[in-house]
């Protein structure tokens, strides 16, 4: 069972930087590797075109829209466990 992190402002920041970093990676990961085996992927037919195309033209969409989908569901859990513990700032 993973140790639960403090919830404070900074571990929240931690958290959206964690998942961002690793979401725009993913993504890098998907295009980069689309663009750069394009030729081999072009060898591969997927009902008679090119796999490559339809990577290029519907797969990566798809794949962004999911990295999206992901992006959303994990902040909503991460503000959800920052709504959730009680506040302790000091009055001013």
């Amino acid at each position: 069972m993973p140790k639960p992190r403090p919830h404070h402002p900074a571990s929240h920041w931690q958290s959206t930087r964690r998942l961002t970093l690793g979401l725009l990676l993913v993504w890098f990961v998907l295009t980069f590797g689309v663009i750069f085996f394009a030729r081999e992927l072009s060898g591969m037919r997927w009902f008679g075109w090119p796999l490559s195309f339809y990577m290029a033209a519907q797969g990566l969409a798809l794949a962004y829209l999911l990295i999206v989908a992901v992006y959303t569901w994990q902040m909503r859990k991460i503000d959800r466990r920052q709504q959730d513990r009680p506040q302790d700032r000091k009055s001013q």
